[in-house]
């Protein structure tokens, strides 16, 4: 029997047949929603199920749609820095950032399209938003001129679009493309040339290293700062690793440039709302060390299951459902650390990517178990003034 078929027998009639039992089972309080991707998969339904649905299309937004709504994203945070001292001209050059922004966009959703090899060269509007999730880092500290605020958006452009690319062809590509943008955008000759702030500097803007974390100041100052120097970071970091080599299993790195640039690119993953990070590279390239230390500079832990004989889904579950009650209920920061190797079994991947998705894993918790993390959350959801129904404390 089709899919679809059962579904427009419940959508038709309200019940299934328990084929087991031979009995019918009335199915209540259910709605559907559902959706169709407009470039891949099938292109048509069955028009006896359709019909049951409300239609809606939904198309990418305009130009003018997506200039409208991060300008007003960004506008608002730099207006909430305004009385921090960030300069007028910063806030001048806000919709020619933005504009530049959804300029690169374009040319890297062209220029970079996906294939068999590079099957995740796909650009969307996640990845836009992920731009501007990172200018929202950005403090008074951090803006003290345009300059500043345009090296502030090539390096989070850099961090979204750049750290997908695989090869240096693609590498080089894009660093032509930021080039031509940046100069178009920003340049005293090029197209906004009457209504850039004297402050701009060209020069400045493409001085390196091109690099912010978290720690670029002290790591007891977690402020989203510029590096100024490799000298100085790789310093930071010797600091880091000594810190954490004296509370767990010592290890021996050696912290050359790309080193420090991964490290700092995982700890802005981990730092951001629901941020998470593949990591690909050949095996005992430093994948694992590398997250370890990002994560422990958070000052996070670092969960992994423990693979054992017989280790299936039952087994994945139970350490999932350990984690939820370490993060969600005792407020514990912490990192989920996955290699492939402890993907003992592909159906494991469904429940990663209902944690990544939604943050839902289904049947996760047995009743007993969900009434515990009710009663125990309850006290934090009547503090920030909701109501505490089961509905609301579960979410």
């Amino acid at each position: 029997v089709q899919p679809h078929t059962l579904l427009r027998q419940h959508l038709d009639y309200g019940h299934w047949y328990d084929r087991v039992k031979l009995s019918q089972k009335e199915i209540t309080k259910v709605q559907f929603a559902s959706c169709m991707n407009p470039t891949a998969g099938s292109f048509t339904i069955n028009q006896r199920l359709q019909r049951h649905f409300n239609v809606f299309a939904i198309s990418f937004p305009t130009q003018d749609a997506l200039n409208t709504i991060y300008n007003s994203i960004l506008k608002q945070h730099l207006r909430s820095l305004e009385g921090g001292g960030v300069p007028a001209s910063v806030n001048k050059l806000a919709p020619i950032v933005v504009q530049s922004v959804l300029n690169l966009h374009q040319r890297v959703c062209s220029c970079f399209l996906p294939t068999a090899i590079k099957f995740h060269y796909v650009f969307n509007l996640r990845d836009l938003s992920n731009v501007f999730q990172g200018l929202l880092f950005a403090t008074k500290d951090a803006l003290k001129s345009s300059t500043d605020f345009v090296r502030f958006a090539l390096h989070e452009c850099r961090r979204v679009y750049k750290d997908k690319l695989i090869d240096t062809k693609d590498l080089a590509t894009y660093d032509r493309l930021e080039l031509e943008i940046t100069g178009k955008s920003f340049d005293k000759g090029g197209e906004n040339q009457e209504v850039l702030p004297r402050d701009l500097d060209m020069e400045g803007v493409m001085t390196q290293p091109l690099v912010y974390c978290h720690f670029a100041q002290s790591l007891g100052d977690p402020q989203y700062m510029p590096v100024s120097s490799w000298d100085a970071l790789n310093k930071t970091l010797k600091e880091a690793l000594d810190a954490y080599n004296e509370m767990n299993a010592v290890m021996n790195l050696v912290l050359f440039e790309d080193a420090m640039n991964h490290i700092c690119r995982i700890n802005r993953i981990l730092e951001s709302p629901r941020g998470n990070a593949l990591l690909i590279g050949v095996g005992g390239s430093g994948k694992q060390s590398l997250a370890r230390l990002a994560a422990s500079i958070a000052n996070l832990e670092v969960f992994q299951i423990q693979l054992k004989k017989g280790y299936g889904i039952p087994e994945l579950k139970v350490e999932l459902a350990q984690l939820y009650m370490k993060t969600g209920v005792r407020g514990s920061g912490t990192v989920f650390l996955m290699t492939d190797a402890q993907v003992s079994d592909e159906k494991f991947l469904v429940l990663i990517n209902d944690l990544l998705a939604s943050g839902e894993i289904p049947d996760i918790f047995a009743e007993d178990e969900i009434e515990e993390v009710i009663n125990n959350i309850r006290p934090e959801v009547k503090s920030v003034g909701i109501l505490d129904t089961k509905e609301n404390c579960w979410k």
